[in-house]
C-alpha cells in the first residue's frame, strides 16, 4: 500500500465520525425546533387560581392559554381584608419559580389620577395608553392598572381613599400585544370588582358592567 493510500484509509474513520456528529447535531436541532424538548405545560385548575379573582374557573382557562409555558404553576394570595386604609389584596403567580403574574389591589389616599399613574404603578415595558374605567385606567404590554373610587371619608383618617388595582405579567403573555393588553385589562377589572366589594367601598366603582 502506498503512503498516499494509507493516509486515505486512516482518514476515512474521521470522515465517518464527522458526518455522524453533524447528522446527530442536525437531528437535535430539528427535534428542538419541532418542540420535542419543550417543557410540558402544567395545568392550572380553579382551585389553584388567585382568590382575588371572582370567577376562578374562567380565570383558570384564561391563564392556561396565556401564561408562559411552565411545568408547574403556583399562586400565593396575601391580604389584609379589613375595610379601611389598610386594605390590601395581593396575589403572585410563578411558573417553575419565575414570577409570571401579579394581581394587586390596595387602598390609598386619593390623589389626581395623573399623579397616581406617574408615581404609584410598577415600571412597564412599551408604550402606555389610557382607557376609561374607574377614575382612569392605564394599559401597557405587561400591565393594566385601574384607579378606583372607594371611600368618601375613610373612617379612621376621615380622608377620601381610592383603590390602586393592577394586573402585571412580568414575563409577558401569549398572543399579540393587543390581546395581551386586553387580557390584563380584563384581569385588573375582575380584581377591582372583587376588591371594591371586599373593602366595602362606599363610592361607586365606575367599572364597566360585567
Amino acid at each position: 500500500m502506498t503512503e498516499s493510500s494509507d493516509r486515505k484509509s486512516r482518514r476515512k474513520p474521521f470522515i465517518y465520525a464527522a458526518v455522524a456528529a453533524a447528522a446527530a447535531a442536525t437531528g437535535l436541532l430539528a427535534a428542538h425546533l419541532g418542540g420535542v424538548f419543550e417543557t410540558e405545560r402544567g395545568t392550572i385548575t380553579a382551585d389553584d387560581v388567585c382568590r382575588n379573582l371572582p370567577d376562578r374557573q374562567a380565570a383558570a382557562g384564561i391563564l392556561n392559554s396565556v401564561l408562559p409555558r411552565a411545568a408547574r404553576y403556583d399562586f400565593v394570595t396575601r391580604s389584609t381584608p379589613t375595610p379601611d386604609w389598610d386594605y390590601i389584596s395581593n396575589c403572585s403567580g410563578t411558573g417553575d419559580g419565575k414570577n409570571v403574574l401579579n394581581l394587586h389591589a390596595k387602598a390609598g389616599v386619593a390623589m389626581p389620577w395623573r399623579q397616581w399613574a406617574d408615581h404609584n404603578l410598577p415600571p412597564t415595558s412599551g408604550k402606555r395608553t389610557y382607557f376609561n374605567s374607574g377614575i382612569k385606567g392605564v394599559s401597557a404590554a405587561d400591565l393594566a392598572a385601574i384607579y378606583i373610587p372607594c371611600y368618601r371619608s375613610e373612617r379612621k383618617t376621615k380622608e377620601p381613599h381610592n383603590l390602586t388595582v393592577f394586573a402585571q405579567a412580568p414575563e409577558g403573555l401569549g398572543g399579540s400585544e393587543k390581546e395581551a393588553r386586553q387580557t390584563l385589562i380584563d384581569l385588573a377589572t375582575a380584581v377591582g370588582r372583587y376588591a371594591h366589594e371586599e373593602a366595602k367601598c362606599d363610592l361607586p366603582s365606575k367599572l364597566p358592567d360585567g
